[in-house]
C-alpha cells in the first residue's frame, strides 16, 4: 500500500508513521512532500491508495501556505486525467476556518477532513483506522488490483508509436513511471464509459527489451489488457502488404539446440508457443468481417497506398534479427505450416504477460505487414502498416471495449 502525505509540516507525522508501520505499511511506501507542486509530480507517476492533503499547502517549498493551492490540486485530481487518482483522500488541518472553506470541495468527492491537534492523538487514530480499512479491503478482494485498462507497447518510436499517438485518445505529455521509463497516458470512450490507456516504447528493438518493458508496465501499471501494434514482415502467399495480423500463436523461432553430425551442423527446433486469449481472438474475428470499416480506414490514410487492409488471425514468429535475405523466412515456415508473419518483439511481450503475477493482463498483438523479408525489403509501406495496426486496435477497443474489459 502506498501513501502520499502532502504537508509542509513533515515532522508532525513521526508518530503517525510509527503507527502505520505497526499496521504493516512499509516505510518506503510512505512518501512525504511539502508543497503542491511536489505532490503533483508524485501523482503524475505513481498511484497511491491514500493521499493525506494539508489544506494550507504552499505552491513551492519556499512559498506561503494557502488553501487555493490545496484545492487546485484536489480539483486537478478529480476533474482531469493528468494525474493518477488516489483511491482515498483525507484533508487535514488545525485551522477550523480553512476546514470550513474546503468542506464543500471535499464533500463533493465524498472525502473527509480531519482536524489536526498537538494535544491528542485522535487524528492519528482516524487515519490509522482508514489505513486498516484499506488494507483489509485489499486483503479481502484478491481478484481486484487493476489500475489501467489498456497498455500498448510499440517496438519503434517512428513510425509505430507516432501512429499510435495520432489516435484521438486524449494523450498526455510523457510522464515517468520509474527512474528511466516514460509513458503517455490517455482515455477513450465506449458508449457512456471511459477507459484508460498508456502507451510506450523501449529504447532498443528486440524481444529482450520488449519483455523487460512489458514486465515493468505490467508490474507498475497493472493493465487489464496489454497490446502491441506496429509493423512486421509477411509470408508471401499468405498475406498482402497492408494486412494486419493478430499473432496467434507467437513463439521464438530461434529457440532450440544446435547439433553436430556427420553432415555438419543441424538445428533442433524447440518452439514454445503462446496463444492469444479466446476472448480477444473471438472479437478480432468479428471485426475482420467488417469490410466497410476496414475500407474506410484505408481511405482515411490519405496517401497513394492503393491496397485494402484485411485482418488475418495467424501464427507469427519472433526472432532477434531483421530478416531481409528472402531465404530465412522459408526455413521458419517449417515450424508452422500456417506461418504468416515474422518480427522481433511479440513473443517477448506474450512471455512477460504469461509469467506475470496476479492480476495478469490478457496479451495480444496486431501488426501491419510492410514487406516480405526479402531483397526487395524497403521502408515504402512502413508508415501505412503502422497506421493500419494502430487503427485496427482503435476499432477493436472502441467497438468491443465494454466487453473486453
Amino acid at each position: 500500500m502506498k501513501i502520499l502525505i502532502a504537508d509542509d509540516q513533515a515532522k508532525r507525522y513521526q508518530a503517525l508513521i510509527r503507527e502505520l508501520e505497526s499496521c504493516g505499511v512499509q516505510r518506503n511506501d510512505i512518501h512525504i512532500v511539502t508543497c503542491a507542486n511536489d505532490a503533483r509530480q508524485r501523482l503524475e507517476s505513481t498511484h497511491y491508495e491514500l493521499l493525506i492533503l494539508d489544506l494550507l499547502l504552499p505552491l513551492w517549498p519556499e512559498g506561503d501556505p494557502g488553501i487555493p493551492h490545496s484545492l487546485a490540486l484536489l480539483m486537478e485530481i478529480e476533474e482531469t486525467d493528468t494525474l493518477y487518482k488516489p483511491d482515498r483522500i483525507l484533508g487535514i488541518t488545525a485551522d477550523k476556518l480553512a476546514a470550513g472553506e474546503a468542506a464543500e470541495s471535499f464533500a463533493k468527492g465524498t472525502w473527509s477532513i480531519i482536524e489536526y491537534s498537538e494535544s491528542n492523538d485522535e487524528w492519528i487514530n482516524k487515519i490509522k483506522n482508514c489505513v486498516e480499512y484499506i488494507l483489509k479491503t485489499i486483503e479481502d478482494t484478491p481478484t481486484t488490483g487493476y489500475i489501467t485498462d489498456l497498455a500498448v507497447i510499440c517496438a519503434l518510436e517512428k513510425p509505430e508509436f507516432e501512429e499510435l499517438l495520432k489516435l484521438p485518445w486524449n494523450w498526455s505529455a510523457a510522464k515517468p513511471i520509474d527512474d528511466n521509463t516514460f509513458v503517455r497516458t490517455g482515455r477513450f470512450q465506449v458508449g457512456p464509459r471511459s477507459f484508460s490507456v498508456v502507451g510506450c516504447f523501449p529504447s532498443r528493438m528486440g524481444m529482450i527489451a520488449t519483455a523487460l518493458l512489458s514486465a515493468k508496465v505490467i508490474s507498475l501499471l497493472r493493465p487489464r489488457l496489454i497490446a502491441m501494434c506496429g509493423i512486421c514482415a509477411g509470408v508471401k502467399g499468405k498475406v498482402q502488404i497492408g494486412d494486419v495480423l493478430l499473432a496467434d500463436p507467437a513463439w521464438d523461432f530461434q529457440s532450440g539446440k544446435r547439433l553436430k553430425n556427420e553432415e555438419g551442423s543441424t538445428f533442433a527446433i524447440a518452439p514454445h508457443q503462446l496463444h492469444v486469449p479466446v476472448l480477444i481472438r473471438s472479437h478480432v474475428e468479428q471485426l475482420r468481417g467488417d469490410a466497410a470499416a476496414l475500407g474506410a480506414m484505408s481511405e482515411n490514410f490519405g496517401s497513394d497506398f492503393s491496397g485494402k487492409t484485411r485482418i488475418v488471425v495467424a501464427p507469427v514468429a519472433s526472432g532477434s534479427a531483421v530478416i531481409a535475405d528472402g531465404t530465412t523466412i522459408e526455413s521458419i515456415k517449417s515450424q508452422h505450416r500456417e506461418l504468416s508473419g515474422v518480427e522481433m518483439e511479440i513473443y517477448g511481450m506474450y512471455a512477460a504477460a504469461a509469467s506475470a503475477s496476479h492480476p495478469q493482463p490478457k496479451a495480444f498483438a496486431l501488426k501491419g505487414v510492410c514487406d516480405f523479408a526479402n531483397s526487395d525489403k524497403n521502408d515504402q509501406f512502413q508508415r501505412y502498416a503502422a497506421y493500419a495496426s494502430a487503427n485496427v486496435l482503435r476499432l477493436l477497443m472502441e467497438r468491443f471495449g465494454d466487453r473486453l474489459f
